[in-house]
C-alpha cells in the first residue's frame, strides 16, 4: 500500500504531467533503447516513429491516468488489462519492469530538472514500484491460465503457414497450425495473437498484434493482414510462402462479446472487420439468433470487401441483417460515409450494443454518430490497432 505522503505528492505532480507529459514518455524512449538496445526485438519501433505522437503519447496517458487515480486504482483495472494483455502477447517478463521504472524516472527527473532526491522523484520511484507489481501479477496469471489450458503455450511457439489466400488486392489470410503438430488452445471472438518474425543481419525482430480473423473449433489459427504501405512487419508477411515458419504467442485480449446481451450490431471499417468478423461466427455459435445480429460492413468498393462470400453466406444461412457501405461503386446499401441519417434508420434498436473497428478517423467519426443517435458509452465496444487505447474526441 502507498502511504497518504507518496499519494498526495503523485497527485501533485498531475499539472506538470498534463504539461510535460510526452515531451517525458519521449526522453523515456529515447534513453531506454540507448540503454537497452536489445529491447527493440520486443518494443513495435514503428510505434516509436509513428506521427502524432505515437508510443510516447500513449505512455504519457497512460501515467497521467495513474497519477491523477492513485488514489483510486480500482478505476485503472480495464486499462490495466487491455495493456497487459498486450504485454502478454510480446513477451514482457518482470525482469523488463525494473529496466523501465529506471529510464522512467530518469526521464522525469531530467525534463523536470529535479535533483536525484527530490520528493516527487522518490514517490514516483515507490508508486511506479507498485503499478509495476500490479502489471507483473496480472501478466503471469494471463501466462499461466494460456499455458495450462488444452493445447497452451506460455510465450512464443513455432507455427507453420498451411494455407494463404488473398481476399483483396491489398489483403491476404494467413492458417496457421503448429510445427509440432500439436493441438492449439481455445479464443474468444475479437481476440488477437502476437506473432514474431525474426530479423536478419542487424534488424530486430518484428512483433506484432493481428486479430484472429476466424472462430470455431478448427485446428489453425487464421488472421488476416493488409499489407500497409510502411508497414515492415505486414510487408514482410506478404512475402511469406506456405511451408514458411513463424512463431505465436497464444491468443489474447479484451475486447470480445457480451453474451449477456441480446442483440449485437457489428461496423466494420476496412480491415477493422477482421476481430468482428470472429465475434460474429462466435455469436451465432453460442445460440444468438440471426435476427438478434446486425452487421454494416464498410469498405471502399466491392473489390476491397473482405470475407464477401463467408458474409453472404452467413446471411442466407442465418438471417443475419447485413448492410454494406462503400465509398463507391455498385453493389452496396449506402453510398459514401456513414452519416447519422443512415444509422438511425438502420440501428432501430437502440438497447443494442454495438462493436467496431477501424481506422482512428472512422471510428472516432462512428462513436460520435452512435452517442448523437442514442447509444451511451456503456453499449459501445471497440478494438484500437495500434498504441492508443482510447477513441480522440471529435469535437
Amino acid at each position: 500500500m502507498l502511504s497518504e505522503y507518496t499519494i498526495a505528492t503523485v497527485k501533485s505532480t498531475v499539472p506538470l504531467l498534463a504539461e510535460n507529459g510526452q515531451a517525458i514518455t519521449k526522453e523515456f524512449y529515447r534513453r531506454l533503447f540507448a540503454n537497452n538496445p536489445d529491447l527493440q526485438h520486443i518494443f513495435n519501433m514503428a510505434n516509436q516513429r509513428s506521427g502524432g505522437g505515437g508510443q510516447s503519447s500513449a505512455l504519457a496517458d497512460a501515467v497521467f491516468a495513474y497519477a491523477n487515480n492513485i488514489d483510486q486504482i480500482e478505476v485503472l483495472v480495464p486499462a490495466v488489462q487491455r495493456i497487459a494483455s498486450k504485454h502478454a502477447s510480446i513477451g514482457v517478463e518482470p525482469k523488463h519492469y525494473p529496466i523501465v521504472g529506471e529510464n522512467l524516472i530518469a526521464a522525469i527527473r531530467d525534463v523536470l530538472q529535479l535533483p536525484d532526491n527530490h520528493k516527487a522523484l522518490i514517490a514516483w520511484e515507490e508508486a511506479y514500484n507498485v503499478l509495476a507489481q500490479i502489471f507483473t501479477a496480472t501478466e503471469e496469471s494471463m501466462y499461466s491460465e494460456k499455458e495450462t489450458q488444452p493445447g497452451g503455450w506460455r510465450g512464443f511457439r513455432s507455427f507453420t503457414i498451411e494455407q494463404i489466400v488473398e481476399e483483396t488486392p491489398e489483403v491476404k489470410s494467413f492458417y496457421f497450425k503448429p510445427t509440432d503438430g500439436g493441438a492449439i488452445c481455445a479464443y474468444s471472438g475479437g481476440q488477437y495473437l502476437g506473432i514474431k518474425l525474426t530479423g536478419t543481419g542487424d534488424s530486430y525482430d518484428e512483433i506484432r498484434q493481428y486479430s484472429l480473423s476466424s472462430w470455431g473449433t478448427e485446428d489453425y489459427y487464421r488472421i488476416s493482414v493488409k499489407a500497409e504501405t510502411h508497414g515492415a512487419a505486414s510487408q514482410q508477411l506478404h512475402q511469406c510462402a506456405v511451408g514458411d515458419t513463424v512463431e505465436l504467442s497464444a491468443p489474447n485480449g479484451q475486447f470480445m462479446l457480451n453474451k449477456n446481451i441480446p442483440k449485437h450490431v457489428f461496423i466494420s471499417g476496412g480491415v477493422g472487420i477482421t476481430p468482428l468478423f470472429s465475434m460474429l461466427k462466435e455469436a451465432l455459435a453460442s445460440g444468438i439468433p440471426g435476427d438478434n445480429l446486425q452487421f454494416i460492413d464498410c469498405c471502399r468498393s466491392a473489390e476491397h470487401q473482405i470475407f464477401r462470400k463467408e458474409l453472404a453466406e452467413l446471411t442466407a444461412s442465418t438471417g443475419l441483417d447485413l448492410r454494406l457501405a462503400f465509398e463507391f461503386g455498385e453493389g452496396a446499401d449506402w453510398v459514401g460515409y456513414l452519416s447519422a441519417d443512415i444509422l438511425n434508420t438502420w440501428l432501430t434498436d437502440k438497447t443494442a450494443h454495438v462493436y467496431f473497428c477501424g481506422p482512428m478517423p472512422f471510428m472516432a467519426a462512428l462513436k460520435s454518430i452512435l452517442n448523437s443517435i442514442g447509444f451511451t458509452d456503456d453499449q459501445l465496444h471497440y478494438e484500437v490497432f495500434g498504441p492508443t487505447t482510447e477513441i480522440p474526441s471529435t469535437h
